[in-house]
């Protein structure tokens, strides 16, 4: 069932005030802990529902090597087989939402990043097709050991990958590297900056929504008055970046230079105090709609312990919820209002 890659950027939310605002995802005061006892028998009791299941499916806008990478970690650890379809964040909730519609849910679980993809779960709540995190009884949510700030309650957060700005290392060096968005709009940079197109993907949105809070439109005018080469998504203009078709290529994440520098691309990366960035979370299919509801639960119980969720962000730019020291000083996560700007944010950059 896994499907060709189709691409999309790494690469998850609600709005949250700087590093210190992720306080703002927790629900409610906090419960009584159950024992270690009693934790561990709930998992012992979910394993055995899993196996007894046997496999799930799941549907991931992470790019393939983190999904297979993922699945082959947890089929090794619990014998449970995997199968996973990636698309990209519009495409999967596109299909994800007309299959439950038609009664057919095939993904047990989604990984999704962008797009207000909490609000996208609320919904799905709602309409009963998915299961909120916080009521799904994970024993690694229930026990305390997954970090509370990183439940939104619809949906975890388990991978966080800050936008920069990536820029070809033979020809910028020192001081002339851009350390900020407003940095662009040097002279220096006039024809040398390589655009993916906003609509290729809604985690773009999040990110220039963010620099339109800041700066306003005239910062896009003046950005656009630099004349910058505009690409069909931001592989691709790393592509061009590394072939040596400007100085930057921006919004990117890490996970894309290093992978093109490994193949010898000179590129490297700055990144922004202020900046936002891919956020992937997990919602949960309704257990009565699932073709697979415990070993869907087990998977994502998985993913949010510090072995699987170190599984996960075992690649350059994806960072773990249990180590956020890295994230920049100014680092807001995407608010949920992004989206309605996407028109507005694709006029304003002139594509």
């Amino acid at each position: 069932m896994r499907s060709k890659p189709i691409e999309s950027v790494v690469l998850v939310v609600a709005s949250l005030v700087g590093l210190m605002g992720f306080g703002a995802l927790s629900h409610g005061g906090e419960a009584p802990r159950p024992s270690a006892a009693a934790i561990q028998a709930d998992l012992d009791a979910l394993v055995k529902a899993a196996r007894a299941e046997g496999e799930l499916t799941f549907y991931s806008t992470a790019t393939e090597n983190v999904a297979k990478r993922s699945g082959d970690a947890f089929t090794a650890k619990y014998g449970i087989k995997t199968q996973f379809i990636r698309l990209g964040g519009t495409q999967m909730r596109q299909r994800y939402s007309a299959e439950a519609e038609a009664g057919n849910v095939v993904a047990d679980l989604v990984l999704n990043a962008g797009g207000n993809t909490v609000g996208y779960a609320e919904d799905g709540i709602r309409r009963g097709f998915a299961e909120s995190i916080s009521e799904a009884g994970l024993p690694v949510v229930r026990s305390g050991e997954f970090p509370a700030k990183f439940v939104t309650g619809p949906t975890a957060i388990i991978q966080i990958a800050p936008w920069l700005i990536i820029y070809n290392s033979d020809k910028l060096k020192g001081a002339d590297v851009p350390k900020d968005w407003a940095d662009l709009l040097h002279p220096r940079f006039k024809g040398q900056i390589l655009i993916p197109n906003p609509g290729s993907a809604d985690s773009y949105i999040d990110v220039w929504s963010l620099i339109l809070d800041k700066y306003g439109e005239k910062f896009f005018a003046q950005l656009v008055a630099q004349s910058p080469r505009q690409f069909a998504s931001g592989v691709p203009a790393a592509q061009g970046l590394g072939a040596g078709e400007g100085l930057v290529a921006l919004p990117g994440v890490l996970a894309v230079a290093t992978g093109l520098r490994a193949k010898g691309a000179p590129l490297d990366t700055s990144t922004p105090e202020y900046t936002t960035g891919v956020e992937m979370q997990i919602m949960l299919s309704a257990r009565a709609k699932a073709k697979h509801p415990a070993a869907s639960r087990l998977f994502a119980n998985y993913l949010m312990t510090p072995e699987g969720n170190k599984v996960f962000n075992d690649d350059p730019g994806g960072m773990t919820v249990y180590d956020i020291s890295k994230l920049p000083r100014q680092y807001e996560s995407p608010k949920s209002n992004a989206l309605a700007r996407r028109d507005q944010i694709i006029k304003l950059l002139g594509f």
